[in-house]
């Protein structure tokens, strides 16, 4: 065969290779997710977020002035909802027509390899969330906070101590410090009340 012949040959081999490589890339994608449900969940957050506006209209003004106002954070969490349901909402629709039918391949990426994912950690979250309001005033912020990050931190995997208590404690310090003296938010102090009290910082 000649060398002109050897070449064609070799470059259709190597266009069938590659073909076959991209047919069997798309046949190990799994099209199981259904857009018609993300389209739901984004006009859910856009309702969600227009009920929480409605609603926060009634909110009485705190007895304490601060610059947020009481119906500063969910007027602001509301407006997010608004904001963030649209968004995903245009993407879905201006993407529709991409994929032909109602399925659409999985987003995402597969678990790391010796971390799979645990719905323990997820709802250790949730869980260390009710805990720390059910302690906020009994504690106070400045304990009860750095308390619930440590254990959440185990819960995440987390076993460096050193890493886990020096985020905990500054972590909680510092958010204390931007809403309490700067901002005149006064949270709970549990047993520091005295010492607050005394420095104009809890009620």
């Amino acid at each position: 065969m000649s060398e002109e012949g050897k070449a064609v040959t070799g470059d259709m081999n190597q266009g069938a290779s590659q073909s076959d490589k991209e047919q069997a890339a798309i046949a190990k994608i799994s099209f199981t997710m259904d857009k018609r449900c993300d389209l739901l969940f984004a006009l859910f957050f856009v309702l969600l977020g227009v009920f929480v506006l409605i609603t926060s209209r009634d909110i009485r003004a705190g007895s304490i002035a601060d610059p947020i106002t009481t119906k500063g954070m969910p007027t602001l969490a509301s407006i997010s909802l608004i904001v963030i349901g649209i968004a995903l909402a245009a993407q879905q629709l201006l993407h529709w027509s991409e994929v032909p039918g109602h399925l659409v391949p999985e987003e995402g990426q597969e678990d790391e390899k010796g971390y799979p994912a645990s719905w323990v950690r997820a709802f250790s979250t949730i869980f260390m969330s009710l805990v720390w309001l059910v302690l906020l005033h009994s504690l106070g912020f400045l304990i009860v906070t750095p308390l619930c990050l440590v254990v959440g931190a185990i819960f995440m995997g987390e076993r460096e101590w050193g890493k886990i208590i020096a985020f905990s404690i500054i972590f909680g310090f510092s958010i204390w410090v931007i809403f309490c003296p700067l901002l005149g938010i006064k949270f709970p102090m549990g047993p520091l009340n005295p010492l607050a009290q005394s420095l104009g910082l809890a009620w």
